[in-house]
């Protein structure tokens, strides 16, 4: 597996694989991505702010996600102590060859690389499922935060190992 931040040339595959697992969370009664998968332009975007990675395997796109810097939308104005990852998506013909874990992994252990001592993310509250995956590969969820469209998200970090000096004891 390699991760690499994506550019223009990967835009139509990530929004193949954003829209195949948007219907894959659909299908399971999370709708915290909304009903259709993201628009090339809204891709561009988020490629075009360098927060846009891709996960490739021979050469082959297998995954995507967000890594950013702050997250005000869901967690509010924070000190700048963690990384947040969002849209975690794996191709169908990967899953269950451990893309996902190697991810959250990678973005670990790029957060500690940027001088963070934290890894954030989110997901909807009622995917016990997703949650519990979360859990088991080290996550704790430190909060909810629920949006005016009705959504609750469970939010968790995982420590990334890296001690922020101010809040080191």
């Amino acid at each position: 597996m390699q991760v690499v931040k994506a550019t223009v040339g990967y835009a139509a595959e990530i929004v193949s694989v954003l829209t195949d697992a948007t219907k894959y969370k659909l299908q399971r009664g999370d709708f915290a991505w909304g009903s259709r998968g993201p628009s090339e332009q809204e891709v561009l975007e988020q490629i075009n702010r360098e927060e846009m990675y891709v996960v490739l395997s021979d050469c082959d796109v297998v995954g995507t996600f967000r890594l950013q810097w702050d997250d005000e939308h869901y967690w509010g104005k924070q000190p700048p102590v963690a990384a947040y990852m969002h849209g975690l998506a794996v191709k169908e013909s990967a899953h269950g060859k451990a893309v996902g874990a190697d991810v959250l992994t990678w973005t670990v252990q790029e957060a500690a690389r940027q001088g963070r001592q934290y890894l954030r993310l989110d997901c909807d509250e009622k995917n016990f499922a997703l949650c519990r995956y979360y859990e088991r590969r080290g996550f704790i969820q430190v909060g909810e935060r629920a949006l005016q469209s009705g959504y609750v998200a469970a939010l968790y970090q995982c420590e990334t190992g890296l001690k922020n000096e101010s809040t080191a004891a």
